[in-house]
């Protein structure tokens, strides 16, 4: 199975920031209308397993379940064919499970290898059940993120291509397979000295004030 190379996953947890920026109007617009029916049912949440093990699991979803699999885990009506964007104008074919609530998880088929299993699981709607095994979520704060790596660690500037991106966990608790996409609390207070591409450490006062949380999780499997 190929292996892709970092750029590459670091560039699939930008995506999610800009779709989420592009996208908020357009959510803020359907939340206060009434018309379509409302996203399907979950299955009772206590049946759910909603721990992810980066390198390993995504609930019960591993790197080698099938499309079939995953509609028998969840139920064929919580699962949504979908274009998945990738970043830089790219999409690829996969599926989203619980579409359009706060527990959607984007799977994208590793269509390189043509096994039929997952290449990468992307997280990035707030409020979601989903964590790591060690806590990490979507709106975990940088601070927070810092302390369950039992460590500093680095990440890009702010503000282009592979802006906030989580570079190195420097040897902390927290591995590669878990891609962390950082985002300030208010972007005007986004100044030069922290944008662009250079490689700043988490425990930077500048960063800090930024009070920047985890705007999105992708999880990659140990090959």
């Amino acid at each position: 199975m190929r292996k892709p190379a970092l750029a590459q996953w670091l560039l699939l947890a930008a995506a999610a920031l800009f779709l989420g920026a592009c996208n908020s109007d357009h959510k803020n617009t359907e939340d206060t209308t009434t018309g379509p029916p409302g996203p399907k049912e979950q299955p009772a949440a206590r049946a759910i397993d909603f721990i992810i093990v980066p390198g390993q699991r995504v609930g019960a979803i591993t790197a080698a379940s099938t499309e079939a699999d995953i509609k028998e885990l969840y139920g064929e009506d919580n699962v949504e064919y979908r274009s998945v964007h990738i970043g830089e104008g790219e999409s690829q074919p996969g599926i989203a499970v619980f579409p359009n609530t706060p527990d959607e998880l984007e799977i994208v088929w590793d269509i390189a290898a043509a096994t039929g299993n997952p290449e990468f699981i992307r997280i990035s709607n707030e409020n979601t059940a989903w964590r790591t095994v060690q806590g990490v979520t979507v709106g975990t704060s940088l601070k927070e993120l810092e302390k369950i790596n039992g460590k500093p660690f680095q990440l890009y500037g702010f503000g282009w291509d592979y802006g906030g991106l989580v570079s190195d966990w420097k040897s902390g608790k927290l591995n590669s397979h878990l891609i962390i996409a950082l985002e300030p609390a208010d972007w005007e207070e986004v100044g030069p000295e922290v944008s662009g591409d250079i490689i700043l450490s988490s425990d930077d006062p500048k960063v800090r004030k930024l009070n920047a949380r985890v705007a999105s999780m992708v999880v990659t499997f140990e090959l």
